[in-house]
């Protein structure tokens, strides 16, 4: 099969699970890449950062539409996610990948746990309490979010969508119409510093780009309609089997 191919079923795979459950893609792109088709990281990383603001202004045109987004909360939470997603992106020659991978992994498996858990009906409180509460909370995980995010080309919505639903108490829709919009901003940021450094391999994006376009509109479209519990139980699947991945391939680096 030509690598073309491969390219644009990659972002079109990316697009429909990212799309559907709110996710920038990247979790699906970085592994598609580097572990499925032996792409550099170096170079994945890169394709993953643009594929996923395509992806996320794609998907989250449907959010908005439906009003499942939080604009108040989409710009308080966007602009030190783009703060993070600069700083990671910029300091991502210097860190040890095997560590950003391994930090990542066990986050991933306590987040699937936690979301897949919920949040039992007599700790749930008002919307607008919890915003008041925990929004510094909230803004200082987002710019770590946004350096993870930038450092290692995902979307950071694997981490951002449970934050707003277990954290603020956003309904989960809501949740991840938001956090779709969070994405398209920042990431852009994270994109335009690899585009500087001229990391971004065209001939790999085009492919990838395209397929997640098309894949990122119908996932979005499914997304607005999904029940909660389906969604709950799809991430925690997606983090484990990325969880998974991330571990085994730190693991074989290591030794």
């Amino acid at each position: 099969m030509v690598p073309e191919l491969l390219y644009m079923i990659c972002g079109l795979t990316a697009g429909l699970i990212g799309g559907y459950l709110g996710l920038g893609g990247g979790e699906i792109i970085v592994p598609f890449l580097a572990i499925g088709l032996g792409v550099d990281i170096k170079a994945a990383v890169p394709v993953s950062v643009v594929a996923i603001v395509v992806n996320s202004m794609s998907s989250s045109t449907e959010y908005v539409r439906t009003g499942m987004v939080d604009m108040e909360l989409t710009i308080a939470v966007a602009i030190f996610m783009v703060m993070g997603n600069i700083t990671g992106s910029t300091v991502s020659v210097a860190v040890s990948a095997q560590m950003v991978q391994a930090v990542l992994t066990v986050l991933l498996v306590y987040t699937a746990f936690s979301l897949l858990k919920g949040r039992p009906p007599r700790a749930r409180l008002v919307f607008a309490d919890n915003r008041r509460r925990y929004m510094g909370v909230v803004i200082a995980l987002s710019f770590l979010i946004g350096c993870v995010a930038g450092l290692v080309g995902v979307g950071g919505g694997v981490f951002l969508v449970p934050l707003l639903y277990l954290v603020i108490g956003c309904p989960l829709a809501t949740a991840r119409g938001t956090t779709s919009v969070i994405i398209s901003i920042s990431a852009a940021s994270a994109a335009a510093v690899y585009f500087l450094h001229g990391a971004i391999d065209f001939a790999i994006v085009a492919p990838v780009v395209f397929g997640i376009l098309i894949g990122g509109r119908i996932g979005g479209y499914f997304g607005t309609t999904a029940k909660p519990i389906v969604i709950r139980i799809l991430f925690f699947v997606v983090m484990l089997y990325l969880a998974y991945r991330l571990g085994a391939e730190t693991v074989e680096n290591w030794l």
